[in-house]
């Protein structure tokens, strides 16, 4: 007993650095907010919750959601490696990152000059797990993942609707890193991430071959120790970091890819066919993509929000969201209606802040 409450004092004693970035952004007026929702389907009520990011990332969100729905959600994920490189391990690896490919810019069909703190709206659906079976096979047979199969469906479908002429640009690519650290709690960010650089009509397997060289080189650990940068510079340092970075470095969006849920548990309660989730991240102008992907009992689950600053109109969103699940799924109409939510919705929604 006496050592569980070391472990809670020790993990309460732990600052989270990569926390300390969106702890920055806030001040600035920009939202860490994502967002989960649980759906019952019999009754069409959609019960939205919030976490913030400077308090856990996706998956301890996702997790910590789930708890208070009644599953267990234990045992999360773990990363494939073991320990966090030394300092000196991370400065041989820093030196040997591939070359960039391109610089971290972008150019929208329909740029605004709207400020990141604006946030935009949640579009979602979900396919049947017939169709979501489909999408596996389709993976298979172009050799590629699951997760890298629906990042190359929704870059087909951004790059088409919503970039501006053929260009190479980036996704940040989230990477999950529980095991090597280990703070005793789900309350922190245990996620790095890498730069994954595209173009508009990549095709699958180089788009998984460019993740895999990023892997391959560790970027995430790179990352990792340069998220962690306020260590040393304290959170006005990483404010004054992030003004700098943030008028200079552009991206697509973000991947956030949550896994298959429910985790496997004998407490889980029994399987609802009228329930489902759907999820999605932040997004500010330097990320305006911002998406949710899960997998809820054979049935993959998509969310995805355009921010202001590139889209003034749900109803693109919805666009976009639509040939996302077309290039999924190119032999069928996928013509179910689109769901989204607006402030208003959010206002009715069940939602826990």
């Amino acid at each position: 007993m006496r050592e569980n409450i070391d472990k809670e004092n020790s993990a309460a004693r732990q600052r989270d650095y990569i926390a300390m970035w969106f702890e920055a952004r806030r001040e600035f007026g920009i939202s860490d907010a994502m967002r989960v929702a649980r759906l019952d389907l019999a009754t069409a009520q959609t019960h939205w919750k919030t976490f913030p990011h400077s308090k856990m990332d996706g998956l301890g969100g996702m997790a910590t959601t789930m708890r208070s729905a009644g599953y267990p959600s234990r045992n999360l994920p773990q990363s494939t490696e073991t320990a966090v490189p030394s300092f000196w391990r991370f400065l041989g690896l820093m030196f040997k990152q591939p070359k960039p490919i391109a610089k971290k810019t972008i150019k929208w069909k329909y740029p605004r000059d709207i400020d990141s703190s604006v946030d935009g709206e949640i579009a979602y659906d979900f396919l049947t797990e017939e169709e979501t079976a489909i999408v596996k096979k389709l993976a298979r047979k172009n050799r590629v993942t699951f997760s890298h199969y629906i990042l190359w469906a929704l870059n087909r479908a951004v790059a088409e609707l919503l970039i501006d002429g053929e260009q190479h640009y980036y996704w940040l690519y989230p990477v999950n890193l529980r095991g090597p650290l280990d703070f005793n709690t789900d309350m922190f960010n245990y996620s790095s991430s890498i730069n994954l650089c595209v173009t508009n009509r990549i095709e699958p397997r180089k788009l998984q071959e460019r993740v895999k060289e990023q892997l391959k080189a560790k970027a995430y650990w790179v990352n990792w120790y340069l998220g962690n940068i306020g260590k040393l510079i304290g959170k006005s340092g990483v404010k004054w970091v992030y003004q700098y970075i943030s008028k200079r470095q552009f991206y697509a969006g973000s991947f956030s890819f949550l896994g298959s849920w429910p985790l496997p548990d004998a407490e889980n309660p029994k399987k609802n066919l009228n329930e489902m989730w759907v999820a999605c991240g932040i997004g500010t102008r330097n990320y305006p993509v911002s998406t949710g992907i899960l997998v809820w009992y054979d049935r993959l689950s998509l969310g995805i929000k355009l921010h202001p600053s590139i889209c003034d109109d749900i109803a693109l969103t919805r666009r976009c969201l639509a040939q996302w699940k077309r290039y999924l799924l190119p032999e069928s109409s996928a013509g179910r209606k689109v769901v989204q939510i607006s402030p208003t919705d959010r206002e009715k929604a069940l939602d826990t802040q």
